[in-house]
């Protein structure tokens, strides 16, 4: 029998009325599932006086809340949405006050009916199941660096909306190409520089519009003509202009349904109209505020409804499912939507403070697919990422380094401590060391607690200098996924010094679960030298762990698959450090003063004397280039590379070009008139941090060639 809700025990003006009966459906067995319908009765003044479930037969029986006998309205719809129902044109049927039957102090209403396959059909709802990666993108000394967002929690919104963005997209188009994110503020805005009208074909109409207040005196007047630009337009706000579907135009649409619920994937909305090579660029570009688009352009979104909520996993992903109803009602119109529009909201909460970040993949949203993947970068300084680097702590208690960097340390050779990975060989470390290594799960249950010391020696040496640079990360409780920020060192523990706690993975989640200490390099080798990076276990007192002592230390240089050999009380790792950067000498004999004038002659030429080399013999790269006057374009004179560092000097002239034959070379070539040119020497020396090379230098000078136009006759 069916659930009766909304009674209240003892109330005789709910228990006096009844409606009962059975709603059967044409052809139930063409939608596979179950469809979970109710019947909602209301008032002439739209106010809800129960609801029932059907049960799996049909039959359904609601209490209706009135004191005496009125007329009342039954309609037939999807379970719990009775505020969506009221203003619908979904199945109604109603009765006068006259139609019901009294009996004692009961009064009932009989109601049976059958409903054909075109009016259910559009009820039934599909699954919509959305992935995506939320990531991080800064710079630091010109590299781009992407970390992903961990345990936050990520809300997603329907939108029905107009393409607001799209003019000032269409105005940055040039510079938004292969860009991972934009801050919507920063849109908004002029481009900083000259972007090229966009090519054909155009997506959407030009629309003069403005965000916030302003953009209410520009739609507000003419709300119908801009919702004939969108996607999936508003209904009308004129009462007479909107429409109730047939049972042919429910039909019509339910076939239209089935072919663009496929799962073919294809561009929809501006997207699709524009040139596929330029909406290719533009598929990762993630529009990003820190307030909801909905306010920036409130006469652009008609609505919003959250759909869903999830978290995102240790390496930023997420996954999140929900119900979406093809068919809807708005404003008392049906509407198909074939796929949610949405906006993602990212909440990252540490140390009890909040940030919210929303993100709009304006052009990856638009799909046509039940299932969908998006990447989504922001930019916010106030984010805090991971490394990523997921991992479950091994069985029993194995303790091992595994990467210098993003450099797996099975890479470093163990005799001369140099990195090597075809094409790369003679690489050594310099700079700011990130050392990570992983503690098996018998260490890291927090109770007793463990510590770790990390310390170097020159090879050869005894005298191990500890490291002491603090260690600090994001931890988050795994019972309640509050995050906090947590200093994990260096402590001294029962007067034992420079020691660092092993993290808990018993109780927590963390954002950096491998990072075990940096280590500053240049605090031990300012030249060059062989080291060996040491690690070792002390207990909660602060007493050493050994191997007799139950901790499995490993040597992880060692190549997968194999069995990582053990090493005995400590893990030992052999490395090269270099922190000698390149030196740069750019000479220009022609130049006659200071400020680098150089005369024109019949018989110039330009010839530069590059010397370029570093201590070590390791250097990795050079280059010399010039730019001409204002003109931004680089033109490069000439440049190396060495994957071995070799040769570690570079002494050699290079030319400029000649002014001679007619019209002249290089960058004498068409000089009509003096002319001013900038001139770059760099290197790079052949010394990594795990991630780059580092140790970049430069040498920048002027010049100016003096050639004054002929004399007249």
């Amino acid at each position: 029998m069916a659930t009766e809700k909304g009674q209240t025990t003892g109330s005789k003006r709910i228990k006096g009325f009844l409606i009962e009966g059975r709603i059967q459906r044409e052809q139930p067995e063409c939608q596979p599932g179950e469809l979970k319908l109710a019947v909602y009765v209301f008032d002439k003044a739209g106010a809800l006086l129960g609801t029932a479930g059907l049960n799996e037969e049909g039959l359904y029986k609601v209490a209706v809340r009135l004191s005496q006998p009125a007329d009342v309205d039954l309609i037939v719809g999807p379970a719990d949405m009775p505020q969506e129902i009221r203003i619908s044109s979904a199945f109604r049927k109603s009765f006068s006050a006259r139609e019901w039957k009294g009996e004692g102090q009961q009064y009932h209403l009989q109601y049976e009916a059958f409903l054909p396959l075109d009016i259910w059909r559009p009820w039934w709802p599909v699954r919509i199941c959305i992935s995506g990666h939320v990531r991080k993108v800064s710079e630091s000394d010109g590299v781009t660096n992407i970390c992903p967002v961990p345990f936050v929690k990520v809300e997603i919104f329907d939108v029905d909306r107009e393409n607001c963005f799209w003019p000032p997209l269409r105005k940055w188009w040039e510079l938004l190409l292969d860009r991972p994110v934009i801050r919507i503020p920063e849109l908004l805005k002029e481009p900083p520089v000259l972007v090229k009208p966009f090519p054909g074909p155009d997506p959407a109409p030009e629309l003069k519009l403005t965000p916030i207040s302003k953009l209410a005196g520009g739609i507000g007047a003419s709300r119908l003509g801009l919702a004939s630009l969108g996607p999936q337009p508003e209904p009308p706000d004129i009462p007479s202009a909107a429409f109730t579907p047939s049972v042919k135009t429910i039909s019509s649409l339910t076939e239209a349904a089935s072919t663009a619920l496929q799962p073919a994937f294809t561009r929809v909305g501006e997207a699709r109209l524009m040139d596929s090579s330029i909406a290719a660029r533009l598929d990762k570009l993630t529009l990003t505020s820190k307030i909801p688009p909905w306010l920036i352009f409130p006469f652009c979104f008609y609505s919003k409804a959250e759909v869903c909520e999830t978290t995102t996993d240790c390496d930023g992903f997420f996954n999140c499912c929900f119900k979406w109803w093809p068919f809807h009602f708005r404003r008392g119109r049906l509407r198909f939507d074939a796929r949610p529009d949405i906006i993602l909201k990212v909440t990252q909460v540490i140390d009890g403070v909040p940030t919210v970040v929303y993100l709009d993949p304006y052009t990856s949203t638009r799909w046509n697919v039940n299932n969908a993947h998006i990447d989504l970068f922001l930019d916010n300084e106030e984010v805090i990422c991971g490394n990523g680097n997921c991992y479950e702590p091994p069985d029993g208690s194995p303790v091992f380094f595994t990467r210098i960097g993003d450099d797996e340390v099975y890479k470093i050779n163990q005799t001369s401590g140099l990195y090597n990975e075809a094409p790369l060989t003679n690489v050594a470390y310099g700079g700011s060391l990130l050392v990570y290594g992983q503690f098996g799960d018998a260490l890291t249950t927090g109770a007793p607690a463990r510590y770790y010391r990390l310390s170097y020696a020159i090879e050869g040496s005894s005298e191990f200098v500890p490291v002491t640079t603090t260690l600090g990360d994001t931890r988050v409780a795994k019972s309640t996924l509050f995050s906090e920020t947590y200093t994990l060192g260096p402590k001294t523990i029962n007067g034992v010094p420079a020691l660092y706690e092993v993290r808990n993975f018993s109780d927590y989640y963390w954002y950096n679960p491998d990072w075990i200490g940096t280590w500053y390099s240049w605090l031990a080798e300012a030249d060059t030298g062989k080291y060996v990076l040491r690690l070792e276990v002390f207990d909660e007192n602060g007493a050493k762990l050994t191997t007799a002592m139950g901790v499995d230390y490993r040597d992880g240089t060692v190549t997968p698959p194999a069995v990582l050999p053990p090493m005995l009380d400590r893990c030992d790792l052999v490395i090269t450090l270099d922190n000698k950067p390149p030196q740069v000498d750019l000479t220009i004999p022609a130049v006659i003063n200071e400020c680098g004038v150089i005369p024109w002659t019949p018989a110039l030429s330009l010839t530069f004397q590059v010397q370029v080399s570093q201590e070590n013999n390791r250097l990795r790269s050079w280059g010399l280039y010039y730019t001409k006057g204002v003109n931004p374009t680089i033109h490069y004179l000439d440049s190396g590379v060495s994957n071995n560092g070799l040769p570690g000097s570079v002494n050699k002239p290079v030319s400029g070009g000649t002014a001679a034959p007619a019209p002249g070379t290089g960058m004498l070539a068409g000089l009509d008139t003096t002319c001013a040119f900038a001139l770059k020497l760099w290197a790079y020396a052949h010394v990594r941090d795990g991630r780059h090379f580092i140790y970049y230098r430069e040498q920048i000078k002027a010049i100016a060639v003096e050639k004054c136009p002929p004399c007249p006759e």
